[in-house]
């Protein structure tokens, strides 16, 4: 493995690769401590989505649904619009404003967004209760750094070394 890739997804999609399958133990798991400050964890999500998408581009024959057939749809669906959701997101807002006057599910439309959206604007100034506040705080934080990396990304660069997560 090239030190620009990450062990716990590159291992897996070589196994698969090479012809053999990768099995779900349900009894495994890992924990580790979130990071309590956004612009640390958005830092970290940046890497973590940079290196998952130069996998996904170093592995791209993983993709091809005549050779790997469902295995190829399950890792567009799962991986490669996880990184990129955030393209059409930014498309959303724009479009329900055009759209509103138009019929009323539009409107409609419009105005869950506008609460989504100031949902987790208190989430970032830390005003709303517990999940209310995180979930859509985190989705946006998410998205934005996977937004940054995707950026990065068309401009070839690669992150190899950071500083490493220090705890909560």
């Amino acid at each position: 493995m090239r030190a620009d890739q990450l062990p716990d997804f590159v291992l897996p999609l070589s196994v698969r690769k090479a012809g053999y399958r990768v099995i779900y133990e349900p009894r495994a798991y890992l924990m580790e401590d979130a990071l309590s400050a956004p612009a640390a964890e958005f830092r970290m999500r940046v890497r973590v989505s940079l290196r998952a998408l130069w996998t996904l581009f170093d592995l791209r024959e993983l993709l091809n649904p005549l050779r790997f057939g469902l295995f190829a749809w399950q890792l567009f669906s799962h991986k490669l619009l996880r990184y990129t959701v955030f393209l059409p997101l930014l498309m959303l807002l724009p479009l329900s404003m055009a759209l509103a006057p138009r019929h009323e599910i539009y409107l409609l439309a419009l105005g869950g967004q506008i609460c989504f959206y100031l949902v987790a604007l208190s989430g970032a100034l830390g005003t709303a209760p517990g999940r209310l506040r995180g979930l859509p705080w985190y989705f946006l934080l998410v998205n934005a750094a996977a937004g940054r990396a995707f950026w990065k990304f068309l401009r070839g660069e690669k992150q190899v070394i950071w500083q490493p997560r220090v705890g909560a």
